[in-house]
């Protein structure tokens, strides 16, 4: 039996490191598994904030529809494992307008794995959750939304507003409960932090590769990391000036860019 494991992040757990691998070493690991990320699956991405934004089950009608079109325009092979890796199906990272926390998941969760299993009969569907402890997590999300959003909270502020959505392993138990007896797995940032290929190379462990293939990927550097102390409190500023919200996303943009910060980092 093939496996299909959907790897929906969370958010913040070394995600964009590990899709990074993933898309570098692309043409090795075909022969192995299918991939699919967001740009497979946009459509689907955007539904899923969307339903995170409201909790509206109207809002996830289209949800198979959008799922048959991107598995018609990337058709998978039926001889092949997949993995598909893109924290954009848990909805939006918490913190962003109207998202309190991962109260989304569970159904977003059982909407893709119940999709996965009726349409790949043949495969053993498995969820796997990446994640980080509390703090690091929460004050991770809150860098992110300085620089994506004009947010003026304090990290303080920040942790009082939204400390409850950094209970990882709460919603994970919810999915658990939710989808079982479908198999619900968890990988620790921490732990994959620890592989000598980096963290995504411990999402290639999860799946059929030999281990000889395994030893000729290529490592990547970490992406997307966080700002430094001094650049986030130089976008709080910023969020918190009387100026126009062009110029202050332009004045962003501007800081990014001179850090190198965000996205996948070149080889």
């Amino acid at each position: 039996m093939r496996q299909i494991i959907l790897h929906p992040g969370f958010h913040k757990t070394a995600t964009s490191s590990m899709q990074h691998f993933l898309w570098v070493n692309r043409e090795t690991l075909a022969p192995y598994f299918e991939l699919r990320m967001l740009r497979h699956l946009k459509p689907v991405v955007k539904l899923a904030a969307l339903y995170s934004r409201g909790n509206n089950p109207l809002a996830l009608v289209d949800m198979v529809e959008l799922l048959d079109a991107a598995f018609r325009e990337f058709p998978v092979r039926t001889d092949r494992d997949l993995l598909i890796s893109c924290e954009g199906l848990a909805g939006h990272l918490p913190g962003w307008p109207n998202v309190k926390d991962y109260g989304a998941v569970p159904t977003l969760m059982t909407y893709l794995a119940g999709y996965l299993t009726d349409r790949f009969s043949d495969a053993q569907v498995n969820v796997l959750f990446t994640t980080r402890n509390s703090y690091d997590w929460l004050f991770s999300a809150y860098r992110h939304h300085l620089k994506g959003q004009r947010l003026t909270m304090s990290f303080d502020e920040f942790q009082a507003t939204f400390g409850d959505a950094a209970n990882l392993d709460a919603i994970i138990q919810e999915v658990s409960d939710a989808l079982a007896p479908l198999p619900v797995s968890v990988m620790s940032m921490a732990d994959a932090l620890r592989h000598p290929l980096g963290p995504g190379a411990a999402l290639v462990d999860q799946m059929a590769v030999p281990q000889a293939v395994r030893d000729t990927l290529i490592p990547v550097g970490k992406g997307n990391e966080g700002p430094a102390d001094a650049l986030w409190a130089q976008f709080l500023k910023l969020n918190r000036s009387t100026l126009p919200d062009t110029a202050v996303k332009e004045q962003k943009i501007a800081l990014a860019d001179a850090a190198a910060l965000g996205g996948w980092k070149p080889l």
